[in-house]
């Protein structure tokens, strides 16, 4: 940091230069702050190194000019996107108002932290490690950052670029650009084909599945024609019971998405079948009511997941096997 005389000598150079739009030597500018010239060719080259002036060659001649550039300050107040400054320490000394937003703190307190220790972290203590090689110059890194803050994802393209700051050291500017809506999107498409995928894998019986809520999300067309339903009515409700009952009535693929299997056994006991490696649970049982009442149903719910494993809700699979338990059949009436 410059001590009280020097920043005074700055102000004294800059005051000089103001109104020289076409610069002057450093000869020229000693003459003009009063002091020596070799005091002056310091602080000339300091004020350089740091940005706050400029120098262009005429001739064997250095002339010396105000620096045009935009103060990086004024430009991080009005950056959209998330704007941190490393020292060579790796500890922040700037930050973009858009950043103190995001992380919900003032610009005070997260000044001197380092990357890994704010809430939430940007990067681990190991990735940390990594960057400080950046401090050497080079290329910039690209990375993606994945945050989780207050139960709320967010994704950003980062980039971590050598800087060299205003007292001359080695830096690091952090650039995060918010890329969360366009993840999200990507994820929900991917979770969408998996699961018509999913659907497609399942043999072609009458089927519809529920989310985690029990609100039916699809309804096929071959369950449409067996029950008069069509999809639109059904998808968004959790009126799927219709099909069976004549009153709300959980069923096998309610039970399965809420994990009571105790009450799945309860109910079927021996005749629900359980296959533990593909997940599935089907039971064969004489419907008297419901839409399609007075039939021998085998129906199959299967749990569905997402690529990290989450629960995303069950289908259910209706196979009508009335033909086939006809004696059975006229026992129950």
């Amino acid at each position: 940091m410059a001590s009280s005389h020097q920043a005074d000598e700055f102000i004294r150079i800059q005051d000089v230069l103001k109104d020289q739009p076409f610069g002057l030597s450093i000869k020229e500018i000693a003459a003009a702050a009063s002091m020596s010239r070799n005091s002056a060719a310091k602080y000339l080259d300091i004020l350089t190194a740091s940005g706050r002036l400029e120098l262009r060659m005429v001739g064997n001649a250095k002339l010396y000019t105000l620096s045009t550039r935009v103060p990086v300050g004024n430009l991080l107040n009005h950056a959209r996107e998330l704007i941190i400054v490393l020292d060579n320490d790796l500890r922040i000394v700037q930050a973009s108002g858009s950043f103190c937003t995001f992380t919900g703190a003032p610009l005070g307190s997260i000044l001197h932290a380092r990357l890994s220790s704010l809430s939430p972290p940007l990067v681990s203590v190991s990735e940390e490690q990594e960057i400080t090689a950046l401090l050497n110059g080079g290329p910039a890194w690209r990375k993606e950052i994945h945050v989780l803050r207050n139960g709320t994802e967010y994704y950003f393209d980062s980039r971590f670029i050598p800087t060299v700051l205003e007292n001359t050291l080695p830096g690091i500017t952090l650039i995060l650009e918010d890329i969360t809506e366009r993840m999200l999107a990507q994820k929900a498409s991917l979770e969408r084909d998996r699961l018509l995928q999913t659907l497609f894998q399942i043999p072609k019986e009458p089927q519809f599945f529920i989310n985690r809520n029990h609100k039916v999300v699809y309804w096929d067309r071959a369950l449409e024609i067996m029950t008069g339903i069509k999809a639109e009515e059904m998808v968004g409700t959790s009126n799927h019971w219709q099909v069976f009952y004549a009153c709300p009535h959980p069923g096998l693929v309610d039970l399965l998405v809420d994990g009571n299997l105790e009450e799945i056994h309860n109910r079927w006991g021996g005749k629900c079948v359980h296959t533990p490696v593909e997940g599935k649970y089907q039971v064969t049982e004489f419907y008297p009511e419901g839409k399609v009442g007075g039939r021998w149903f085998r129906i199959t719910a299967t749990l569905i997941r997402d690529t990290a494993g989450n629960l995303t809700g069950a289908m259910e699979t209706i196979e009508d096997v009335s033909e086939k338990n006809r004696g059975q059949f006229i026992v129950q009436e």
